[in-house]
C-alpha cells in the first residue's frame, strides 16, 4: 500500500492530532474551501481535497495503516524546525470593544538534530590593557587554552590580543597545534590603553580568511574598559559582520565597560544576547566554557520569524522571553533571530490587539518560521502556523491563561519594569525610579531571584541618597533581569 498525499499537511494538524483537532481544522478549511462561499480560485479541487483527508483520517482502520506507511518511509519525522505556538485563549467574547490576545511562540530544533554540528571558525579579539593586569588577565588565558583543548581536528582557531594597538598572536588555519596555540596564550602580556576597534579590524580579517558556507564563523570579544572615539566605527564592524553572517559575543568585564556599545554591536551585528555581563574575573572562564558549548550546539542559522495579521488584528509589542529577555522589532512583518542551539529553544510574547468580529471562527494570524541547517542542507526549511480564535456572544472570559505564558508575562513585567527605571533615570525622574527598583525588588524575591533581588534593593537606597546608581549595581540590574528568560519545563515534539 502507497500513498501520494500528506493528509496532515492538507488539514493543517500535527500527526498526532486527536479527532477533536481533525474535526475543528475541517471546519475552519470547509468554510474557506466550500465551494458556495470560497473566492479561490479552484475552491472544488481544494475542498475535495480537504473532505477526502478529513474522512480518511477519521477512520482508525485507514489511518493506522497510513500512519504506519509513514513511518516505514521515514515520513513521521518532525519537521527540522519546530514550530510551536501556544495562545492565551481559544475563545474570545464578542464584546465591541479591542481585546488583547498572547501568544507564546516557540521554535526548537528537531529531534533528528542530535549529531549535527558544524565546524567552528572562530577569533578571540582580547583586551590586554592596563586595567587588564594581573588576575583578569590570568583567568582570560585560562579561558583561551580551555577554548584550546575543546576545539575539534577540524575547527579553526585564530587569535587577536589588543590595546591601543592590535596583534595577531594566532594566526587561523586549519589543524590547530594545540601546543603553538597555548604558548601563543602563555605569552600575552598586559599594557597600553583601549582600542575596540584596532582588535575587531584584526579579528575580522582572520574570519574572513577562513570563511565559508561549510563552516560557523564567530567573534568572540572580551574586555574591561571603556574605548574612546571609535564608537562608530565598532557599530560599522557590527553591521558588517551581520552582512557577511558572521556572529558576534561581546563580553564585559567589571564595571567600567560600555555596555551600551555591547549592546548595539549584538543587535546590529543579529547576535540576540550576545553582550555578556561577567561581574568577577573568576566567572570569566565559565563565560567561554558556557559560550564555546553553545557554538558547538547552534542547529540553524538566519532563523527568521514572520507574522501576517488578519481580521483587524494588529501586533501591539513584541518581545523574546528565552533564552534572554529583549524587545523585539519587526520590519516588513518580519524579525531576524540570529541561530537555533540544539537543546535551547527561542520563546516569544507577541501581544495582539484584536478588534470587534462578528461571531464564529476568525483566522487572525499566519506564523511563520524559516532558517538554514548547514550541516544538514543549504536550502532554507520552514515551518507555520495559522492562529483561529472563536469569538461568541455567549462566551465570559473567565479562563486563565496557560502556566507557560503566565510565567512568561510575569519575568516579563519585571524586565519591563527596571526598562523603565532606567529610562527615568536618564531623564532625572528619581523618585519613580527608586519607586520601580523596589518592586523589582519584590517581584524578584517572589520568585526567588534573591541576590538579583538585593541588588535591586540596595540601588534603590543608593539611587534615593545619591541621585544615581553605581556602574556595577546597574549593569547587574539590567542583565539580571533580561537573563531572567523562561526555558521550557519539557521540550514537546508536537
Amino acid at each position: 500500500m502507497s500513498f501520494d498525499r500528506d493528509y496532515y499537511a492538507i488539514l493543517g494538524i500535527a500527526a498526532d492530532a486527536d479527532t477533536r483537532a481533525i474535526k475543528h481544522a475541517y471546519r475552519v478549511l470547509a468554510r474557506r474551501y466550500h465551494p458556495d462561499v470560497s473566492r479561490e480560485d479552484e475552491p472544488l479541487d481544494r475542498f475535495r481535497e480537504i473532505q477526502e483527508a478529513y474522512e480518511f483520517l477519521l477512520d482508525p482502520e485507514q489511518r493506522r495503516a497510513y500512519d504506519e506507511w509513514r513511518r516505514q518511509n521515514g515520513l513521521d519525522r518532525t519537521p527540522p524546525l519546530v514550530l510551536r505556538v501556544t495562545p492565551s485563549h481559544e475563545c474570545l467574547p464578542c464584546i465591541g470593544e479591542p481585546q488583547v490576545l498572547y501568544l507564546l511562540v516557540e521554535i526548537l530544533a528537531s529531534e533528528e538534530s542530535k549529531g549535527l554540528r558544524l565546524p567552528l571558525n572562530l577569533c578571540l579579539v582580547l583586551d590586554r590593557s592596563t586595567s587588564m593586569k594581573g588576575n583578569r588577565l590570568q583567568q582570560v588565558k585560562e579561558a583561551a587554552r580551555y577554548i584550546v583543548d575543546q576545539l575539534q581536528p577540524e575547527d579553526i582557531l585564530s587569535l587577536v590580543v589588543f590595546d591601543d594597538r592590535a596583534e595577531l598572536v594566532l594566526p587561523g588555519r586549519p589543524g590547530l597545534d594545540q601546543v603553538a596555540a597555548r604558548s601563543a596564550i602563555n605569552h600575552i602580556q598586559s599594557g597600553g590603553g583601549t582600542e575596540i576597534l584596532q582588535g575587531l579590524k584584526l579579528g575580522w580579517e582572520q574570519i574572513r580568511r577562513w570563511q565559508s558556507n561549510s563552516n560557523l564563523s564567530h567573534l568572540i570579544l572580551l574586555t574591561d574598559g571603556q574605548t574612546y572615539g571609535d564608537e562608530e566605527g565598532c557599530l560599522a564592524m557590527a553591521r558588517m559582520a551581520a552582512s557577511e553572517h558572521i556572529s558576534m559575543t561581546l563580553m564585559g568585564v567589571g564595571a567600567d565597560w560600555n555596555d551600551r556599545l555591547l549592546d548595539q554591536m549584538a543587535d546590529l551585528s543579529e547576535s540576540p544576547g550576545g553582550s555578556v555581563y561577567i561581574d568577577s574575573p573568576e566567572k570569566i572562564v565559565k563565560a567561554f566554557h558556557d559560550r564555546v558549548q553553545s557554538l558547538s550546539s547552534i542547529y540553524a542559522q538566519d532563523v527568521c520569524l514572520s507574522l501576517h495579521v488578519h481580521d483587524g488584528a494588529t501586533l501591539k509589542d513584541a518581545f523574546r522571553v528565552s533564552p534572554q529577555i529583549g524587545r523585539l522589532t519587526f520590519v516588513d512583518d518580519e524579525t531576524k533571530l540570529g541561530v537555533l542551539e540544539k537543546g535551547r529553544p527561542q520563546a516569544f510574547i507577541l501581544e495582539l490587539l484584536v478588534n470587534n468580529v462578528t461571531p464564529g471562527e476568525h483566522r487572525l494570524a499566519q506564523v511563520d518560521v524559516e532558517g538554514i541547517i548547514p550541516a544538514a542542507d543549504p536550502r532554507p526549511v520552514r515551518s507555520h502556523y495559522t492562529l483561529t480564535v472563536t469569538f461568541d456572544t455567549q462566551f465570559s472570559r473567565g479562563s486563565s491563561v496557560s502556566a507557560d505564558i503566565a510565567a512568561a508575562m510575569g519575568k516579563l513585567a519585571i524586565f519591563k519594569m527596571q526598562d523603565r527605571a532606567m529610562a527615568d533615570i536618564e531623564l532625572g525622574r528619581i523618585e519613580p525610579a527608586v519607586g520601580r527598583l523596589r518592586t523589582v525588588a519584590t517581584r524578584l524575591l517572589d520568585i526567588g531571584e534573591v541576590e538579583l533581588a538585593r541588588a535591586a534593593l540596595l540601588e534603590a537606597g543608593r539611587l534615593e541618597q545619591t541621585g544615581s546608581l553605581s556602574p556595577a549595581g546597574r549593569k547587574k540590574i539590567r542583565f539580571g533581569t533580561r537573563d531572567l528568560g523562561i526555558l521550557p519545563k519539557e521540550v514537546r515534539y508536537d
